[in-house]
């Protein structure tokens, strides 16, 4: 079996997912002209769920997070410029709410970023649903909130686990300014592709991981063509990418580090790599080095 599948402990929550999908097989939800507010405070954070058409006959729901204003409607910087976006790709069987929290701490730093679903939480089952949500964030429905926010030259891809799989494929078949592997490696299906890749890398590690484990990582991001950085995070698991590392604990892999203090340092290297690799500036390593409890190695 593959590191980076970790069957659900309840199998019937695949029908509770599926219902949705069923139901709202044949018509789409109304694109959103405002969002929920999931942070309120000097920097406003919001969320809403837009579906897209993949396939020509699939709908996709994607989750939406942004930066807002007191009432949940988008926020753009003064000089009228456009937002920088991130597709964050789920890991399997790992639900994309599971990730909000990294989705909200992006979007208070000036993100937009959009978390596809994919049947029965599984991102091989529809690898290409990234891009149908790269599409909506690229060419967004006329007149709903996204309209006019995202620059689509500047949209980069992630993904944790199985999902950075499935982030190096979308990668592969362009049209993302950015890569960022999280606890992750690409396909080895993929190797001989791999050197084609033409943007920037991030591999970002746990130094406990024992799913996608320490060795592996290393020579995999080895690969990656240049500008590329590996970078590892002392005393943190595979899990402390998602809203809980209670996996890692019953699996007798228990970090160092708190989720807490994992969850900060998650967030400070993706936002700088980000920040730098979306603004021509290569993999911003110099700045990555300035996060604490970080190891950096760059090609």
């Amino acid at each position: 079996m593959s590191p980076f599948l970790h069957p659900p402990r309840r199998p019937w929550a695949f029908l509770l997912f599926l219902l949705p999908w069923l139901v709202l097989a044949g018509c789409a939800l109304p694109s959103p002209t405002e969002g929920r507010l999931l942070r309120t405070g000097p920097t406003p954070v919001a969320e809403a769920l837009f579906e897209v058409r993949a396939r020509h006959t699939d709908l996709v729901p994607v989750r939406v997070v942004f930066p807002s204003d007191s009432r949940g409607r988008p926020t753009r910087p003064a000089d009228g410029s456009r937002l920088p976006a991130l597709v964050l790709v789920q890991g399997a069987f790992v639900p994309p709410e599971d990730y909000l929290w990294l989705a909200e701490s992006l979007a208070a730093r000036g993100h937009v970023v959009a978390l596809p679903a994919h049947p029965l939480d599984f991102a091989l089952t529809a690898t290409d649903n990234g891009r149908s949500a790269r599409q909506l964030l690229a060419q967004p429905p006329e007149d709903s909130l996204l309209t006019d926010l995202v620059d689509p030259s500047r949209i980069a891809v992630a993904g944790h686990s199985l999902g950075g799989v499935v982030a190096s494929k979308l990668a592969l078949e362009g049209g993302f300014a950015a890569l960022a592997l999280l606890a992750s490696y690409p396909d080895p299906a993929d190797a001989e592709r791999v050197p084609s890749l033409a943007l920037p890398s991030l591999s970002l590690a746990g130094a406990l991981d024992c799913s996608a484990q320490l060795p592996r990582v290393r020579d995999e991001a080895s690969r990656l063509p240049s500008p590329s950085v590996l970078v590892v995070l002392q005393g943190v698991t595979h899990y402390q990418f998602t809203v809980s590392d209670q996996k890692d604990r019953e699996g007798g892999c228990a970090p160092t580090e708190p989720l807490d203090t994992a969850h900060e340092r998650i967030t400070e290297v993706l936002a700088r790599f980000l920040h730098a690799a979306l603004a021509g500036n290569g993999t911003g390593a110099d700045d990555l080095r300035q996060v604490p409890g970080t190891e950096v190695t760059v090609r």
